[in-house]
């Protein structure tokens, strides 16, 4: 699986995908981008309301998603660490790696303010654990084979399943009796191919939204 895949959305385009009409405001999303190793990369994305910096936000949001960094030849010195990753995407559709939005909630502004939602968000899935050590400690062990070895046991996956249950817990979304486990072998069944490597390099004709 890739260190730091994620939509490449970052400029303003028109899109020509019908897919994109189904975007739903005020709503989070699972989000596969499609694999350049071995496995489809995974995150949250939170649709908002236009945002006065952005002249034409028509699909923008936030990205949420695990991200790995490693040393580099320019930088040796760098630390193996995870992070969470939250940045504005301008213009989802104009991702040329997204596969699939899988619709997971929809937030109710007669409960509180869609900003205030939006902080309670960000504030439950900056807790969420990062990293196998971490995650274990806080939350229990990995089933087995969960994890990828080269990224120290770790991966996108978890922390993705991790936050889907955190945000539940905290009632931010509702699971209908299912669980997060079952939430992300739905959606990613529906991202593509069980073996997803037959999937590198394959033009993926654009994303799918499920709602």
């Amino acid at each position: 699986m890739d260190h730091v895949l994620e939509p490449d959305s970052d400029s303003i385009s028109t899109t020509s995908n019908p897919e994109a009409e189904k975007i739903q405001r005020n709503s989070l999303y699972l989000t596969f981008n499609a694999p350049q190793v071995d496995e489809y990369h995974r995150g949250i994305f939170l649709t908002h309301p236009p945002n006065p910096t952005i002249p034409e936000p028509r699909y923008s949001g936030t990205l949420f998603h695990a991200s790995y960094t490693s040393p580099t030849p320019e930088d040796p010195t760098v630390p193996s660490s995870w992070l969470l990753e939250q940045r504005t995407v301008k213009d989802v559709s104009s991702s040329h790696s997204l596969v699939l939005l899988y619709r997971i909630g929809t937030l109710d502004s007669t409960k509180s303010s869609i900003d205030a939602q939006f902080q309670c968000i960000r504030r439950v899935l900056d807790a969420v654990p990062l990293g196998r050590e971490n995650r274990e400690r806080k939350i229990g062990p990995l089933e087995e084979g969960e994890g990828n070895q080269v990224l120290d046991g770790y991966d996108c996956v978890i922390w993705t399943k991790d936050a889907l249950s955190a945000l539940a817990d905290a009632g931010l979304i509702d699971l209908h009796g299912q669980t997060a486990n079952h939430i992300m072998s739905q959606s990613r069944a529906l991202a593509g191919p069980k073996d997803a490597r037959t999937m590198v390099g394959v033009d993926f004709g654009g994303f799918r939204v499920f709602n």
